[in-house]
């Protein structure tokens, strides 16, 4: 082993089972029915994961394809191989913001891998400009009818599994 391996040695990729779904930020866990906002703290869309992010960086939730990315970055979808769909929102009405704060990684169509980056996001400006960053994982769609049983802990890093 050289003196420089370790420098250009490849950062190792954590690999995750198809059924894994994991957290897209990294922050202090937010209970569904606390979200400011009735859709998500209702579930309307489906059952919903709900965290304060204290990163930039939103990764994918799960192994799929990149079925979703708004123009605007505030939320993208990933369908997972077992065919469940899988919506992550940043924010409340951060679609208002037109993309400021956002900036999409990867494009819509693309096979992704669990703890992918997708978007960068600028936490602080979102609070500056007047709105809460608090992003949202929602199962949108559950065909195999799987029991999606979400972890209790009160913080996670990007890429802990919580499903």
């Amino acid at each position: 082993m050289g003196l420089f391996d370790n420098l250009f040695r490849k950062k190792e990729e954590k690999v995750y089972e198809d059924s894994a779904v994991v957290a897209p930020v990294t922050g202090s866990v937010v209970k569904t029915a606390d979200i400011p906002d009735p859709v998500f703290a209702q579930e309307m869309l489906g059952k919903t994961y709900a965290i304060n992010p204290f990163g930039n960086k939103v990764v994918a939730p799960a192994n799929g394809t990149l079925e979703v990315m708004f123009p605007t970055g505030h939320a993208f979808a990933v369908r997972m191989a077992d065919g469940s769909g899988i919506l992550v929102h940043i924010g409340i009405d951060t679609v208002n913001l037109k993309g400021k704060g956002f900036k999409a990684l990867a494009k819509q169509g693309e096979t992704v891998k669990a703890g992918q980056p997708i978007v960068k996001i600028d936490p602080e400006l979102i609070k500056e400009l007047g709105y809460n960053p608090i992003t949202m994982l929602i199962v949108t769609e559950n065909p195999t009818e799987r029991e999606f049983v979400f972890s209790d802990a009160t913080s996670v890093q990007e890429g802990d599994i919580i499903a």
